[in-house]
């Protein structure tokens, strides 16, 4: 037996694959990186409380505890989704867009008309995430 074998051994004799919830803690990982681009202050305990726990960080602006929940609720949709093996459609893209932008989506208007990324309305004008400019496509 090598050595990796041996730590793998103890690893699972004391049940240490059952004090971490791998799964549970990679998907708030996501999430909080996911929102931290688009600008939450919320840290990675915060996020991980308020998803865990749904208790919300003191100080912090409710904008951003609503951005960590739609982007869990849109995760969440997502890889229901994927279980069942759906295809990826126009319709399914909207579907997710308008959970992920669901409580911090707002109506906009642009030279291209207006839109509302609350329902799903694919974005007629530019994006900016802090000072980085994304064309619409």
């Amino acid at each position: 037996m090598n050595e990796i074998q041996k730590y793998r051994g103890e690893y699972f004799n004391l049940n240490l694959d059952q004090v971490i919830d791998y799964e549970k803690f990679s998907i708030f990982f996501i999430i909080y990186h996911s929102v931290k681009i688009e600008g939450c202050s919320l840290s990675e305990t915060d996020t991980r409380i308020l998803l865990d726990k749904d208790i919300t960080a003191k100080g912090k602006p409710l904008s951003d505890h609503l951005m960590v929940k739609d982007h869990y609720n849109a995760f969440m949709f997502l890889k229901d989704k994927a279980a069942l093996k759906t295809k990826l459609s126009v319709e399914m893209i909207k579907e997710t867009q308008s959970i992920l932008m669901k409580n911090t989506g707002a109506l906009a208007s642009s030279v291209a008309g207006n839109f509302d990324t609350s329902k799903g309305d694919f974005r007629l004008a530019q994006v900016y995430v802090d000072k980085k400019y994304f064309p619409r496509l």
